[in-house]
């Protein structure tokens, strides 16, 4: 697996990125002695909250911090990674097609504008490039910074649950990179993708999925239990590759496929690690939320991390499973499955061949090449 080092510490799978470094002490004592509990969501319609899973105001406030406190992108190392693998597909995917009008849902800082600078914008004949983001101060944030040549950039705020602001079969192309698993309504958010798609236009998502943080997650959980007894969650709940299909076909799309990542990311110490979350905003934004943990519940996660997930080189090592899903919405140039009726071999006939055993050149006569002696 190939590494990169920048700025101090390691990713693996070539993701790079900045540690500022902390000291465990340092980082629990900000716990204090507040009073615990698990924090109790603003009042709204049971029926609606039962379906929601994500406090997408939490959400916005974190996107807003991102802007406000690191207005250099110090952590944004691995969305900016994520986004260059993200638009990478879509040189892989139709080499000779063009897609003049871009989309970029959930648009953050920017990311995807940036992959596409060096390359994607010129060889896919980009010539649109709008910006979807809820959060005001993030999609500002580097605002006219990396703008591909020759391509029209526009930032519009959009809430992310809601009918995207564009015409019916208008793009060639739909970006989401880093903000699918933060919506509640997964399967919409794909139907308005489709919606806006012309035919044969493509739809490029990147998200987060189950795996992600595993060993943040068990060493929380070994701490709570430790000390109350039970588990509450730290971590947001993720998609797994299994289901993405499924939603992303159950949309509309064909021809779907998906793909994933295990990036893994090398840090000093836990406190480090939940410092770089934060600034990448990918702290914990569910209703369920605990409000208060204790610090001697911290180090004693911060001692089960150190224990059990340390490298060779006395690092921590952290997880981040990146689902990458596309799919096409229909055109009558795209392949078509045969119709029912129209294979010219039984399977029944195919079976008891394979029952047989495996083929071999002695008893396939058609075979290139004479059997071994």
């Amino acid at each position: 697996m190939a590494s990169l080092w920048s700025r101090g510490h390691q990713f693996r799978s070539s993701v790079s990125g900045r540690v500022v470094g902390k000291s465990i002490k340092s980082q629990a004592s900000r716990c204090g002695n507040r009073c615990k509990g698990i924090q109790r969501p603003s009042r709204r319609d049971f029926a609606t909250r039962q379906r929601e899973v994500f406090d997408l105001q939490a959400k916005k406030a974190h996107r807003a911090r991102i802007a406000s406190q690191y207005p250099d992108g110090d952590y944004d190392y691995l969305k900016d990674e994520v986004a260059r693998r993200l638009t990478d597909r879509l040189n892989d995917v139709s080499p000779q097609k063009s897609f003049p009008q871009a989309l970029d849902m959930g648009a953050l800082s920017g990311h995807v504008r940036k992959a596409i600078v060096d390359y994607t914008a010129n060889n896919k004949g980009i010539k649109n490039f709008r910006q979807l983001e809820m959060s005001e101060e993030l999609l500002n944030r580097d605002r006219g910074q990396h703008h591909p040549a020759g391509v029209n950039v526009t930032y519009e705020l959009w809430d992310e649950e809601t009918r995207l602001p564009v015409e019916d079969d208008s793009q060639d192309v739909v970006f989401s990179s880093m903000s699918l698993h933060w919506i509640n309504d997964l399967p919409g958010v794909f139907k308005e993708a489709y919606r806006v798609l012309k035919p044969d236009g493509v739809f490029l998502g990147a998200m987060l999925g189950g795996e992600t943080l595993q060993e943040l997650r068990s060493s929380l959980a070994i701490a709570e239990q430790e000390r109350y007894g039970g588990v509450s969650p730290h971590l947001s709940p993720f998609v797994k590759d299994s289901e993405i299909g499924g939603l992303i076909q159950g949309a509309g799309f064909n021809l779907p496929t998906a793909d994933s990542d295990l990036l893994t990311v090398r840090y000093p110490d836990m406190f480090t690690m939940m410092e770089h979350l934060r600034g990448m905003g990918e702290t914990n934004a569910t209703f369920i939320r605990r409000s208060y943990t204790s610090k001697e519940a911290f180090l004693a996660a911060a001692s089960a991390y150190q224990e059990l997930y340390t490298d060779e080189d006395g690092l921590l090592e952290a997880t981040f499973h990146v689902i990458y899903v596309i799919g096409w919405k229909p055109h009558p140039s795209q392949q078509q499955p045969d119709s029912r009726g129209s294979a010219s071999t039984r399977l029944s006939t195919t079976l008891e061949e394979l029952a047989k055993g495996p083929l071999s050149p002695g008893n396939n006569p058609a075979a290139p090449f004479p059997p071994r002696d």
